[in-house]
């Protein structure tokens, strides 16, 4: 709404520890990046998979225990896409279609006419149903048009709804888009995660389940 570029990633909370991991750290690289140049980030090499050992161990850092694996949703689909990045926390942007706080169809019609979109959601406490409808929103309010690709961050608290899965509901949605999908990218409220800038011109690239994020500020 304000034309501001906003930043997705690590929060207050968690800077608070005595020693920052090296994709967290590349939050202050990213805001201070300046206009004309690009900044490079690599997907982690382990996540935290659960909040138990944080909470019993305040302001002590994350605790990553379960391999990082960055996944591709259509192996027959590109392995890279670009465009500019817009996105957040599906839980948040969900109840925002349709209200007076909705200009992503002005975002992408004034800011990215000629590069696409690469939207990035991820969320928590959504089972793959909630995820398959809030998707489902999303794309039939226009918010997936010019869009060239999409990254799903790793669901926080998350569960298959049956034999339903989160595979299940990307497919349903994007297969007949024909863009690339990765998905259990570093994205969310299951740390490590990028900071990622809405607004500036993402290059991804995920090679044998290894990711990298180029972000150029033009």
């Amino acid at each position: 709404m304000t034309g501001y570029a906003s930043a997705h990633g690590v929060n207050f909370t968690e800077l608070s520890a005595p020693q920052w991991d090296e994709l967290s750290s590349k939050w202050i690289d990213v805001i201070t990046c300046k206009t004309g140049h690009s900044i490079t980030q690599s997907s982690s090499h382990y996540f935290q998979s659960s909040w138990e050992q944080v909470y019993k161990n305040p302001a002590t850092g994350f605790y990553f225990d379960s391999e990082t694996e960055w996944k591709v949703l259509n192996q027959e689909r590109s392995n890279r896409m670009t465009g500019r990045l817009i996105g957040g926390c599906l839980n948040t942007l969900q109840i925002l279609i349709g209200t007076p706080f909705d200009y992503v169809q002005s975002f992408i019609n004034e800011y990215c006419s000629e590069e696409g979109t690469i939207w990035y959601l991820e969320s928590v406490g959504m089972d793959a149903a909630k995820i398959y409808r809030a998707l489902w929103q999303l794309k039939y309010n226009g918010w997936f048009n010019k869009c060239n690709g999409v990254l799903i961050g790793r669901a926080g608290l998350y569960e298959n709804l049956g034999d339903f899965t989160l595979v299940d509901a990307l497919g349903d949605i994007f297969d007949e888009m024909g863009i690339p999908v990765f998905y259990e990218v570093d994205i969310g409220h299951v740390p490590p995660q990028l900071i990622l800038v809405n607004g500036a011109v993402g290059e991804v690239i995920v090679e044998e389940g290894r990711g990298t994020l180029k972000m150029q500020f033009c």
